[in-house]
């Protein structure tokens, strides 16, 4: 005979995920790739644009993840150039979050001069399921774009407040000459 359950509880295998988790994964995957295979809407690019802008690609920190809310995931992506402005870097956000409700999503890119020793940070908030690309949207004025590392080897690391993180990687900036 087989061993009864007397404890009133219910066991489960802890090495499968449960259903929810599982369910809520699909419905991720499949929101994002509809949002990313839709037209975009309200003032953001091609959504061929924004999918490019996700891919890992040299100077490019790509952080995949959910929202402290726990309703909206996607992925939070940026592109940074050390020849931009003279003794500073250029970062250019993209966006895809989808979802339902407010994400409260903070997106925070840290940097380090590596030979200077320089630091500091720039921030994107994403409030809401959004497809999103470069300036004015997601961030405020096109001088937030810029970043003043000063000239040399500068690592950066991008994280959310969600628990997504993605880097180090180190761009070469180059010197004021004028």
């Amino acid at each position: 005979m087989g061993e009864v359950n007397t404890t009133g509880t219910t066991r489960r295998d802890t090495r499968r995920p449960t259903a929810t988790v599982t369910a809520t994964l699909a419905a991720t995957a499949v929101a994002l790739a509809a949002a990313l295979a839709a037209p975009a809407t309200a003032n953001a690019q091609d959504s061929s644009e924004a999918l490019a802008q996700l891919l890992p690609a040299p100077n490019r920190l790509v952080a995949w993840g959910g929202s402290p809310t726990g309703a909206c995931a996607g992925a939070v992506s940026t592109s940074l150039r050390g020849d931009g402005y003279p003794g500073s870097a250029s970062v250019s956000w993209a966006f895809a979050v989808v979802g339902v409700g407010p994400c409260a999503l903070t997106a925070t890119l840290s940097w380090r001069n590596l030979d200077t020793g320089t630091s500091g940070q720039k921030v994107a908030q994403i409030p809401h399921p959004r497809i999103s690309l470069g300036v004015p949207d997601p961030i405020a004025h096109p001088y937030d774009a810029i970043i003043p590392t000063g000239s040399g080897r500068v690592e950066y690391r991008l994280t959310t407040t969600g628990g997504a993180v993605a880097g180090p990687v180190v761009v070469d900036t180059v010197a004021y000459t004028g």
